[in-house]
């Protein structure tokens, strides 16, 4: 069992989070050496895919509703929130070891809040030092009953003597909602670490059958095939050579997508091309979903902040990086605009475009007003139009026959009418966006994290979605201690429904 480390936790970073360039994160460098050291963003845009995209549905016979992201079955999306930075008991035992905070869904918003750690009763493992339980979290049927699960990343797990090895953990939906957990055994212990550093889920090969594609250090990426048994039981394993090469970071960012049209999963796989001492560039394939392994098409824009849906409507789904990069500057460079591929029935690239405002940042999809058209969320976390350095901001662009507006409809800092709190300096209002339909009224609604509210402790806000766009009223937040979680954690890092 690793000890915590000696010192204070109160000093700045030797260098940048990656998920927030220049800024001031919390207190302590994780316990890697350079060129192991995690792209922690990769998992938040791991997270980002639209909300509302389901990539298969539950049989006539499954006791739940079927629905994306409602893990307790009573017809209402819910909410996962990840808190990767938290600490867990008492003991010396739980720095970083994780959390996930679980709001469920009501006809006002989110209802009833919980949290579960490897602490949880029938949770594999033992909250431990940077365990990291919550950097990545992906939603879907995997046992097909009709309850949606929650697939957890905790990629500094310990397993054996293998230090930050990681771990990747089921969360099984039920009427009372999610309750106990399966470890997925990793396909090759040995072969690299941080198994679980990203997730998705969908059905890569067409069988009907909800997949797991687990993202990891090195070259070698792995999909667990679907037939997932609460008793370990799985339907064997995929694996492809991705271009990111063996004794690097490996693949950070996963998102699942349905982009041509078949009745396959995609994949967006994403991992770093390094430029020099801590620079990365963060690049991104599309791979599309076959009856063996997935097939890499086409390099997409480099960047982070990832989502994917069909933004015009035409039967292909497209393909939005919030936050591209150049090569020259990598993962340091100031957020440039978002760019959307839009895609053809190959999964070849139409045409891309960016938005043309210059805007950028953490991308999430949904149908906000009800409208038939997907429209365009993007988190800015470093966006200082409320005065001061990371106060932060929301754009949204709302969807069109041809894909998202030119021209931002809607704008939302913490200093709107309506939304709660205060914008201040560091708040990093969205760090994290997430479009799910929670109150069942077929238009989704807006989470919006903000990371450095409270001291780094957190913030989550719940704004509604309505025929005219996002409202303010009845709007909710809810910090880390609401959920259970400790103060302090960063909450939420990453969101998921």
């Amino acid at each position: 069992m690793r000890t915590r480390a000696a010192g204070p936790f109160t000093s700045p970073r030797s260098t940048p989070h990656p998920s927030h360039a220049h800024r001031i994160h919390r207190t302590k460098e994780h316990p890697l050496n350079t060129s192991k050291r995690r792209a922690l963003a990769g998992a938040v845009a791991a997270a980002l895919a639209g909300g509302l995209l389901t990539l298969g549905s539950a049989p006539a016979s499954a006791a739940g509703s079927g629905l994306q992201g409602d893990f307790n079955g009573d017809g209402y999306r819910d909410v996962a929130a990840g808190a990767p930075f938290s600490d867990v008991g008492n003991d010396g035992e739980g720095f970083w070891a994780g959390s996930v905070g679980i709001a469920y869904g009501s006809s006002t918003g989110p209802g009833r809040k919980t949290r579960l750690t490897q602490n949880s009763s029938g949770v594999p493992g033992t909250a431990e030092n940077y365990d990291s339980f919550g950097e990545s979290i992906a939603v879907g049927d995997l046992n097909n009953d009709g309850y949606s699960d929650l697939a957890v990343g905790a990629p500094g797990e310990q397993v054996g003597s293998d230090e930050y090895a990681g771990t990747v953990i089921i969360l099984w939906g039920s009427p009372s909602g999610l309750s106990g957990g399966t470890t997925v055994k990793d396909p090759a212990p040995s072969g690299h670490d941080w198994f679980g550093s990203a997730l998705a889920i969908g059905d890569f090969n067409g069988d009907g059958k909800r997949d797991l594609a687990i993202g990891g250090s090195g070259n070698t990426q792995w999909i667990v095939k679907g037939g997932f048994t609460k008793s370990g039981g799985t339907g064997g394993k995929i694996s492809f050579t991705t271009p990111f090469p063996s004794g690097t970071r490996g693949v950070n960012r996963l998102v699942a997508a349905k982009v041509n049209g078949d009745t396959k999963a995609d994949l967006v796989v994403g991992g770093d091309q390094k430029l020099g001492p801590e620079r990365y560039l963060d690049v991104n394939y599309l791979y599309t979903g076959s009856s063996s392994a997935p097939v890499k098409k086409v390099r997409l824009p480099d960047g982070t902040g990832i989502a994917a849906g069909d933004l015009d409507k035409d039967g292909y789904g497209d393909v939005v990086v919030g936050q591209t990069q150049n090569g020259t500057d990598g993962e340091w460079t100031a957020v440039r605009p978002a760019s959307i591929t839009y895609t053809n029935s190959s999964a070849g690239i139409r045409t891309t475009t960016a938005l043309p405002d210059g805007a950028g940042g953490r991308a999430a999809i949904g149908d906000v007003d009800g409208d038939g058209h997907l429209d365009l969320v993007l988190g800015q976390p470093e966006d200082i139009s409320a005065g001061g350095y990371g106060t932060g901001a929301v754009s949204l662009y709302y969807g069109t026959a041809t894909g998202p507006g030119t021209t931002r409809t809607q704008f939302f800092t913490q200093d709107t009418s309506g939304v709660p709190g205060a914008a201040e300096e560091n708040d990093f209002f969205g760090t994290s966006v997430l479009l799910t339909d929670v109150t069942k009224d077929k238009k989704a609604d807006l989470f919006i994290g903000a990371d450095g509210e409270n001291n780094m402790s957190g913030l989550l806000t719940f704004l509604k979605g309505s025929a005219t766009g996002i409202t303010t009223s009845g709007a909710i937040s809810a910090g880390p201690t609401a959920f259970g979680i400790s103060a302090g954690s960063q909450f939420p890092y990453t969101l998921a429904g």
